[in-house]
């Protein structure tokens, strides 16, 4: 089974929310898109990575949220049409989630504009696909919003509803591959800060432990890597990097992880592809640290 990994597409509009200047992040994030963020997110490589994916063919694909920079409409609208082919060649098998940036202030989380856009996007706290009749799609969605921060939050509820789906998938006799935005642990050498971080990740790690999921895959930071943490020896990390990002270093540049899946949660051919910024899409096997 051929598994297209991808995410923080961060879609980005220069549109002011008047009515919510009272949330710092309302003039803080358009400057921060002024001055950086837009040089680093250029238009025409949304439709690149988009176009690419769907040329790979892959038999399910998971994107692990980011779909917007500021959670407006027109950033959901512009995201539901780069997705609509994937959608159209996959269907349910396209399975999405949400991340911080999908629900940006309390106000855009309270009225829902991810969920009224793109109804197809998993955002309940933890969702399933069935993929076969061996392999299982867990999705965990920790997003939500903060005054100024990016943090995620691990919830008593969100932990007892995964335990549960653990159970259940154990008693099935499933392999189970868990996708969630935020990752529980990161390289040395990309720790992440205590405003962009998931808090409550080592409680996170705790249950991921004790359900054993083959695979984690995640985003948030732009930057793709495969490892193995002590604290779950049995998963496989996977962050994707940025779909989208322009950077001069090619595990932060534009890009996405391949490979094929086996039924016994085995990773086999564990590629990254990586956007020249042109027209083409390098291919460069990679392996867990």
């Amino acid at each position: 089974m051929k598994i297209i990994h991808f995410g923080d597409l961060h879609v980005w509009r220069f549109t002011p929310v008047w009515s919510e200047l009272y949330y710092p992040k309302r003039w803080l994030g358009p400057l921060n898109l002024l001055f950086h963020r837009s040089k680093h997110f250029p238009p025409e490589y949304r439709r690149a990575a988009m176009d690419a994916i769907v040329n790979e063919k892959p038999d399910v694909a998971i994107f692990t949220g980011d779909f917007s920079s500021f959670s407006l409409q027109a950033e959901f609208e512009e995201a539901d049409q780069l997705f609509a082919p994937l959608r159209e060649q996959l269907g349910e098998r396209l399975f999405a989630l949400p991340g911080n940036h999908d629900c940006y202030t309390p106000r855009a989380h309270r009225n829902q504009i991810m969920q009224r856009v793109l109804p197809w996007v998993h955002a309940e706290p933890v969702s399933r696909l069935d993929l076969n009749d061996k392999l299982s799609l867990v999705g965990v969605n920790h997003s939500e919003p903060f005054w100024v921060a990016s943090n995620g939050r691990v919830t008593s509820d969100t932990q007892t509803q995964l335990k549960a789906m653990f159970a259940q998938m154990k008693a099935e006799g499933r392999t189970v591959l868990l996708a969630g935005h935020y990752p529980y642990v990161s390289p040395e050498e990309y720790p992440e800060s205590k405003d962009h971080k998931l808090i409550g990740d080592a409680e996170f790690a705790e249950v991921v432990k004790e359900g054993g999921p083959a695979v984690y895959m995640h985003g948030h930071q732009h930057i793709r890597w495969a490892l193995r943490s002590e604290r779950t020896p049995d998963t496989l990390c996977l962050n994707c990097g940025s779909v989208s990002m322009k950077h001069d270093r090619k595990d932060k540049q534009a890009g996405f992880l391949s490979w094929q899946q086996q039924d016994d949660g085995q990773v086999e051919h564990l590629t990254a592809h990586t956007f020249n910024g042109i027209d083409a899409w390098a291919k460069t096997p990679i392996s867990a640290v």
